[in-house]
């Protein structure tokens, strides 16, 4: 849905924005000092950072201060960008469009991510890429971009954190009676928000089993919901993508999803072929982006 907004503050700006929902995750203003400097502030309502890239259309006898025009907002109201007049005595004018996206653009690792099999310690699963809708279709040409992991599984179970994070959304309340279905774009999701910048979406979840709610730091094995994917083709089974804010072009952000390492007790793989493996949850993966405290008090409660 795209959504347009303009508004006057002593210049005119007018603001260009994406939004999954019917209200602005992130809004900006801008304040003009006297001794015309500018600041654009940016304001987050939600609780996990966002990437916002700033496209200056007009730039009349003033100009932004180191600033590449990509800010990350944090949760509250920020500064983004600051701009200074060139010539004093002379009038400014400010024109900007600006897009954002989930996730932090500057966020890293300190080393590679190792990711939990969200299911119950001692399962049996079946890990699979998925292959992209488009393939479906029978395109001419097969397109490989990747599109995340399936764990298929034989009995209903309880699905966990495959990562530390904070829940970012929820998606709970979608109902489908239909049956033999290879993918359906209305799955029930739980998204999380990690410290390296990146969003973890885990798809085909029971209506309403949500066990977290949007804000809440959950770590490796916490449970999120119940399974689901009776409905499906491919049975019982639990979905993973994983996404990071990157630039596309000049003025645009998109995700890129890239493959995710994991561990069981055949050791790591991403399951670029499909196999078979035992879920397990060694400590030092369960622990690996736990802050001191949370180590503490996770060894202390087992």
């Amino acid at each position: 849905m795209l959504l347009f907004m303009t508004r006057i503050l002593n210049v005119l700006l007018m603001v260009f924005f994406f939004s999954q929902t019917t209200f602005a995750q992130i809004t900006m203003d801008t304040e003009r000092k006297n001794d015309g400097i500018m600041e654009i502030y940016a304001t987050n309502t939600e609780q996990v950072p966002y990437t916002v890239l700033i496209n200056y259309t007009e730039l009349t006898n003033i100009l932004p201060v180191g600033s590449s025009g990509l800010a990350v907002v944090r949760p509250g109201r920020s500064k983004v960008s600051t701009l200074k007049r060139r010539v004093e005595g002379q009038s400014t004018n400010l024109r900007y469009t600006y897009t954002y996206i989930k996730g932090d653009y500057y966020g890293k690792s300190k080393q590679e991510p190792v990711y939990l099999i969200p299911l119950p310690e001692g399962t049996r699963t079946t890990g699979i890429r998925m292959t992209h809708i488009q393939n479906r279709l029978q395109p001419k040409e097969e397109n490989k971009e990747y599109v995340g992991i399936s764990f298929k599984f034989d009995l209903p179970t309880e699905i966990l954190a495959p990562r530390k994070g904070v829940v970012s959304a929820i998606s709970m309340e979608k109902y489908d009676e239909r049956e033999n279905l290879d993918f359906d774009h209305s799955e029930n999701y739980i998204e999380l928000f990690h410290e390296d910048g990146s969003l973890t979406k885990l798809m085909v979840l029971r209506p309403g089993s949500q066990k977290v709610k949007v804000g809440q730091v959950v770590f490796p094995g916490d449970v999120l919901a119940d399974s689901a994917g009776e409905d499906y083709n491919s049975g019982l089974h639990v979905r993973l993508v994983n996404m990071k804010p990157v630039k596309s072009g000049k003025d645009k952000l998109k995700y890129h999803q890239g493959p995710m390492k994991f561990i069981s007790k055949e050791g790591e793989s991403d399951f670029s072929e499909p196999h078979k493996v035992e879920v397990v949850f060694p400590d030092e993966i369960v622990m690996a982006e736990m802050s001191k405290k949370e180590k503490k008090n996770h060894l202390s409660e087992n």
